[in-house]
């Protein structure tokens, strides 16, 4: 893994010289240094610079816009840090997605192929035509490698390394074969799935002989093996279809390596190469965190776009996904995060100020330790940004200048991390099994429940119970994290209470893995379903317990305790008896969380006369009953604690805050903007480990915690 930059200076926000016109560059570079950003990021597309086939612009010689080199020296008279994005795909709402229409409508035998050998669409937005390249196409990288030879040439004098403003590079633009990335959706080009192709290729490095294939058909060659193209007896060869996937998540890793080996061969030196994931749901499939930061050499961002007002259920997702992240990845950062919206006519599609301001603390709440705004400027189908095109300043300027305040103000914000309480178990094969039977993984409004069912289950059950645990966790007003017990079970130690939502299959090596733990002394949780069979199909005696305990069974130092309820709900509609279930369950096992909100009914414009109530669970009147959507989250680090409180209600609340171990202290708002970060804001009393804070509706505040 390579040396990585600070987390702080990740915050940047979008700027795209070549839609603006070059009189306005200034300005607007001028104003992001304002918001107290340290950097910005800008596409360099391919579309845009090459006039015709190996020709290039990058002095303005055909249009004053494509004057990269004037604009790159504009960045560092400016003293702004750039990510330098140079695709070769970009998307961002252009005609054919940042490639060449020449290459978009090439060779077929280049692009990206169905299971029924038809093509996948491209990125179509604007032109309606075009397919997508399949990655790791021979053909396809020659033209890339002469793209970066040329754009490279320009950007390695302006590196870090030279005194540049440079100092990462993105590989790709949310690599998933532009959103074609379900399990049948790509990529069965003959470079991929032909005799002797990448496919086989991985299958002799992953299994070494094909006599130890562990699937039901026999072969003499890795040769003879043909990738799944339909579902069909899955329970029988279940190896076979997750290896199809994790197959996939090899190759769009290998993929974002040889990016990173072309650039390097380019003579970009000195910089830090990064990718951004779109969102997916479930989050990680096929679109493999820890892959494709082996890929890029550690440094992965994702992107996040909600609409105002913040929504519980927005809310939750994105937290969701910053704790894997957390779980997973060395820095957890936004690559994208919405600062205006892509809608030309703005009416009833305003962004407002606060809006901005609550959904990038709530952010930085759950771990969110950067933020690169896209975009930073209006320009063609995206409006309300924090600028306009010629630099007029708006009221989300000063949403982040308020948001980078924060963060500036915190000498050990690059260590400040939260405190959990528990850990949420995320386990591929699960994830895997709802991917199984998903026509389109990237609609993350959409959870797929539903085929292929194995062993009785459906696909994306287990998976609904996952995030429904961290919903029900933060309701009861205990803060979980996750743990990623795949790809980093080594963080497993950094728990005491593990909650894994199981399928009736688990690996032996997941089994094993799980009674090490609590045997040291781990509590383990197990609610959904109680795994009998190993991904064979064979009996496996989950933890030795012969089945679900009727009570908290020890094992070792530790115990296992079997929870019959369920989280699977949509936000907002949770049970609240499984909340307070929950909560008498976490307070049995690890006592009071570290920190915990809570405040009286909400009274809403809805609720009867006399009567307090959100959504919820009903109570028998007709009215249902309420959630607690106040959260408390604690950050700590050497010489340090900082607290978020967010209030999700449209409601103001007065929330009380309970501490564990924090019996005395001040709690003392963090100053927003330039100035007011030195501890001069509001201050509460915490005593006798409480204190009382009035928040304002869909809104965060953030305190140091002074003892």
């Amino acid at each position: 893994m390579t040396k990585l930059p600070k987390p702080f200076n990740l915050f940047a926000a979008e700027v795209q010289y070549w839609r603006l016109e070059p009189r306005y560059w200034e300005p607007i570079l001028v104003a992001a240094r304002d918001a107290g950003l340290p950097g910005i990021s800008s596409y360099v597309p391919w579309e845009v610079h090459e006039v015709e086939k190996g020709r290039f612009d990058f002095d303005g010689s055909t249009d004053p816009r494509l004057n990269l080199v004037g604009y790159l020296e504009l960045v560092k008279k400016v003293g702004l840090r750039l990510a330098y994005r140079p695709g070769p795909f970009v998307c961002n709402e252009m005609a054919w997605g940042g490639h060449p229409r020449r290459i978009v409508m090439g060779d077929v035998g280049m692009m990206v192929w169905q299971a029924d050998n038809s093509l996948a669409p491209g990125y179509m937005l604007q032109a309606k035509e075009g397919w997508q390249p399949s990655y790791l196409h021979p053909a396809y990288l020659d033209e890339v490698r002469t793209w970066f030879a040329a754009v490279d040439a320009v950007a390695r004098d302006f590196t870090v390394a030279r005194r540049g403003p440079i100092s990462t590079c993105n590989l790709d633009n949310e690599v998933s074969y532009i959103v074609r990335d379900s399990f049948f959706g790509a990529d069965y080009n003959p470079c991929v799935v032909g005799r002797g192709g990448l496919y086989h290729q991985w299958l002799a490095r992953t299994y070494g002989s094909p006599y130890k294939l562990p699937y039901r058909q026999r072969v003499a060659s890795f040769e003879d093996i043909e990738p799944p193209r339909k579902l069909e007896n899955v329970e029988d060869n279940l190896r076979w279809y997750f290896d199809w996937v994790a197959f996939k998540e090899w190759l769009m890793a290998e993929y974002l390596k040889t990016l990173r080996g072309m650039h390097e061969e380019c003579g970009l030196r000195g910089v830090t190469f990064y990718t951004n994931i779109n969102p997916h749901r479930p989050e990680g499939v096929p679109t493999n965190f820890a892959r494709f930061a082996e890929g890029t050499g550690g440094l992965v961002g994702y992107d996040f776009y909600r609409n105002p007002w913040l929504s519980y259920s927005g809310y939750s997702s994105m937290a969701r996904v910053l704790k894997l992240m957390n779980a997973t990845l060395p820095v957890t950062w936004s690559a994208e995060f919405m600062g205006g919206w892509w809608f030309v006519n703005l009416q009833g599609n305003r962004v407002p100020r606060n809006h901005t301001e609550f959904m990038s603390l709530a952010a930085m709440a759950d771990g969110c330790k950067a933020i690169s705004w896209f975009m930073f400027h209006d320009r063609h189908s995206w409006g309300d940004a924090p600028v306009s095109q010629m630099g007029h300043r708006r009221e989300n300027h000063e949403a982040l200048r308020n948001v980078v305040g924060v963060a500036r103000s915190l000498k050990q914000w690059n260590s400040l991390k939260p405190v959990s309480d528990l850990a949420i178990a995320y386990y591929r094969p699960y994830m895997w099994h709802s991917h199984l039977g998903d026509p389109m993984p990237c609609a993350d409004n959409d959870l797929h429940v539903g085929d292929p069912v194995l062993w009785g289950e459906k696909a994306g059950a287990a998976v609904a119970e996952y995030e429904g645990l961290f919903r029900l966790a933060g309701q009861a007003g205990y803060h979980a994290a996750a743990v990623d017990i795949s790809d980093a079970p080594e963080k497993l130690t950094d728990h005491r209470l593990v909650w894994l939502a199981a399928e009736p299959f688990i690996e032996e090596s997941a089994d094993k893995l799980l009674a090490a733990w609590v045997r040291k002394g781990g509590t383990l949780v197990v609610s959904h379903a109680w795994p009998r069979v190993n991904l064979a199909g064979q009996p496996l005696d989950f933890l030795g317990l012969g089945g679900p305990p009727d009570k908290p069974a020890k094992l070792g130092k530790g115990k296992v305790v079997w929870w019959p309820g369920t989280a699977a709900a949509e936000p907002g509609k949770e049970d609240v008896q499984a909340v307070a279930q929950v909560k008498a369950l976490l307070a049995d096992l690890i006592g009071l969380p570290a920190v915990a909100a809570s405040c009286p009914p909400v009274t809403t414009m809805h609720s009867s006369e006399g009567r307090r109530r959100a959504p919820g669970a009903g109570d028998g009147s007709g009215e249902p009953e309420q959630h607690n959507l106040v959260e408390a989250i604690l950050h700590q680090a050497p010489g340090a604690k900082v607290l978020y409180l967010l209030n999700l209600y449209d409601r103001a609340v007065n929330a009380t805050v309970s501490f564990r171990r924090i019996r005395r202290a001040r709690l003392v708002e963090i100053g927003r903007a330039p100035g007011a970060g030195d501890g001069s804001g509001e201050a509460y009393r915490v005593s006798a480990g409480v204190s009382v804070v009035d928040i304002d509706r869909k809104s965060a505040r953030v305190f140091r915690v002074v003892r």
